[in-house]
């Protein structure tokens, strides 16, 4: 059995009886940093009398096809990310993957998630979008941008300190009035909120990991009038002509003449 386990993005407190279990009774441990898992363990008074293997973004193929899928399945196993839930902009799709192909069996323990927890405290309501990390340059960072905020729905990002200042920078430009809810080191002792139009957005100091929420854009409702719906609208003749001849084949002129 493979557990993929979540754990704290701040607060030890915030990890789970069942993570601690998976933890303690796994005998192999996938990690995405190994050094951050046995420290973890450490304070949770976890004993490292386990088989510990590097499992990231950068070696997960490699590593797949090293593995025997007949051991996943004899033994307890657990994956944990460095922080929050496997997958969710973190490596564990790939092993996830790995599992389904050779029918060996896992699960996935419910836990602490920056962008959830962020959107909770944002206020805002409706459907989202959950966008990862934006990329860093050029016309790809350009494009995904622009998407996020001609979505419809709620959109939420992670962004580092050393470029929170510039995606500010380029809310403030193409949408200065749109509602915007930052959360900074969500779950630890400096946790801050930031919720203002995107141009009255100050930042003092940028240390720390970012959740960005953006509110959805607001949809323009259209009114569809008649030629003759329009006649009967009470409002002044010049404004009316106008209204007609954009329906019509005559001329605004032509129709403030008829009117009067």
């Amino acid at each position: 059995m493979v557990y993929f386990t979540p754990t704290p993005i701040g607060n030890l407190e915030d990890i789970s009886k069942r993570a601690i279990k998976a933890l303690s009774i796994s005998e192999i441990i996938f990690c995405e940093d190994t050094r951050v898992t046995k420290k973890l363990l450490n304070l949770l008074n976890i004993p490292l009398n386990k088989e510990f293997i590097s499992l990231h973004s950068h070696n997960e193929n490699k590593v797949l096809l090293k593995i025997n899928p007949e051991i996943l399945k004899s033994k307890e196993c657990a994956y944990v990310s460095d922080a929050g839930m496997p997958a969710i902009s973190d490596p564990g799709s790939k092993l996830i993957q790995f599992c389904q192909k050779h029918q060996i069996p896992y699960t996935v323990i419910p836990g602490a998630n920056a962008a959830l927890t962020a959107f909770v405290a944002s206020g805002f309501e409706g459907e989202f979008c959950f966008f990862g990390f934006l990329p860093h340059k050029g016309n790809e960072r350009e494009k995904k941008l622009n998407e996020i905020i001609n979505s419809k729905k709620i959109s939420i990002l992670y962004e580092s300190p050393h470029r929170i200042e510039k995606l500010i920078n380029e809310l403030k430009e193409k949408i200065p009035d749109r509602i915007v809810f930052l959360a900074k080191e969500l779950t630890k002792i400096h946790e801050t909120f930031i919720k203002a139009k995107a141009k009255d957005i100050k930042i003092e100091n940028t240390k720390g990991e970012w959740v960005v929420v953006i509110d959805k854009t607001k949809e323009q409702k259209t009114l569809t009038l008649t030629y003759d719906e329009i006649l009967k609208l009470p409002i002044p003749p010049k404004e009316k002509s106008k209204l007609l001849a954009k329906i019509s084949n005559k001329s605004a002129k032509e129709i403030y003449k008829e009117l009067i």
